[in-house]
């Protein structure tokens, strides 16, 4: 690239969408660029010699990404939720929250693998509120459920992304 290289590209897109796997498919040597590149947030990196393994390099690459995901790091919330299932909606309040996911307090938690809607809000912050379609993805009768955000349409990720740096900037206070 004539402006700056592969992995100045990558430092600059990883932090739009923690989603996206970014993956470095070059003809350098991969001595030293590998801790180079995942620092900047490439997820993997393929020498353009093995062509051969781009696909596998490919799948591996968006299969940890997708592991990443579900440990994502979790914040301590105060919000509330409404959630939505096939046949009723029901009221919880939201545990913890993520990039990926939340846990729900509630005495009656849908079952695990429902397809849901959840709409998030906090206490402060009323008007402004996060929803999602997501899928229950534990649940424990009587004491709640843990969903995986499906579709996040980027006006509520930017609403998330924006509690999670704050929630972070509260833990880092408190420690």
């Amino acid at each position: 690239m004539p402006d700056m290289d592969g992995i100045e590209a990558a430092r600059l897109m990883s932090g739009s969408d923690a989603t996206v796997p970014i993956i470095l498919f070059t003809v350098l040597d991969l001595e030293g660029l590998e801790t180079r590149a995942y620092k900047a947030g490439i997820c993997a990196v393929v020498s353009k010699a093995q062509v051969w393994n781009l696909l596998k390099s490919i799948e591996t690459a968006v299969m940890q990404s997708s592991r990443e995901m579900r440990c994502a790091h979790r914040y301590p919330s105060v919000a509330t939720a409404q959630v939505l299932g096939a046949t009723s909606i029901r009221s919880a309040l939201v545990r913890d929250l993520s990039i990926a996911g939340a846990y729900l307090a509630m005495p009656n938690p849908f079952s695990k693998s429902a397809s849901i809607q959840i709409k998030i809000s906090t206490q402060s912050t009323q008007r402004e509120f996060f929803q999602a379609d997501a899928t229950v993805a534990r649940s424990i009768y009587g004491l709640g459920m843990g969903v995986m955000f499906d579709a996040v349409s980027p006006p509520f990720l930017i609403v998330l992304q924006q509690w999670l740096s704050q929630a972070q900037k509260e833990t880092t206070q408190h420690s």
